[in-house]
């Protein structure tokens, strides 16, 4: 009883057979996945694709619900997150598996608590099931700017925080070496390059 209730606090179930596990991350270095193209419908109304987000920045796509108690306590640092990187062009996708009969619920939880990431609707989990979600959540996913999987986490405890910080910052700053990198290759291949110039988030 005592190692359930600990594996508990880690991750919670959805409705995939899954069994629970502790909070672990992988991160994409060489071996680069490419995310499949979804459609989503966010909080709003307001439906897009994940190619609407490319070219700006990192894309953090956080999993969860509004009665997982991991999910609660990683929120407020994926919103603080967003306000530190925002201006960089770093998008955060909130999204929820609730039930359609929970979509109330889930708006007085965003609004009660002032969040103002993109919340996604997801109730039978088609765009978690695309980004390799197999089964507990929070589970959270960030892609580069191109829409490559570059890092992912299932489960949350204090401190999984700093390593987020630290995956964005990475392909931030990867993507300012990005032209340079390009400059240096038209140099040396007699050719002039213009200067990238970055869109704004």
């Amino acid at each position: 009883m005592h190692l359930f209730a600990r594996a508990a606090r880690c991750a919670v179930l959805l409705i995939l057979p899954v069994v629970l596990a502790a909070p672990s991350s992988t991160q994409a270095e060489d071996a680069r996945t490419k995310a499949p193209a979804f459609r989503a419908l966010d909080m709003s109304g307001e439906r897009f694709t994940l190619d609407d987000l490319l070219g700006k920045g990192p894309i953090v796509v956080d999993f969860w619900a509004t009665w997982c108690k991991p999910c609660i306590k990683e929120l407020p640092y994926v919103q603080r997150l967003l306000d530190d990187y925002r201006d960089q062009g770093v998008q955060v996708l909130a999204v929820t598996i609730d039930s359609p009969k929970s979509q109330n619920q889930v708006r007085k939880f965003i609004k009660t608590r002032k969040y103002d990431f993109r919340v996604v609707m997801d109730a039978e989990q088609d765009v978690f099931k695309k980004l390799q979600g197999k089964g507990t959540i929070p589970y959270l996913v960030i892609l580069d700017s191109e829409g490559f999987i570059r890092y992912h986490h299932t489960g949350y405890r204090p401190g999984d925080e700093k390593e987020l910080v630290r995956v964005v910052e990475e392909l931030l700053a990867e993507a300012k070496d990005a032209p340079s990198a390009e400059m240096d290759e038209a140099s040396d291949g007699g050719e002039v390059a213009e200067p990238a110039v970055e869109k704004a988030g």
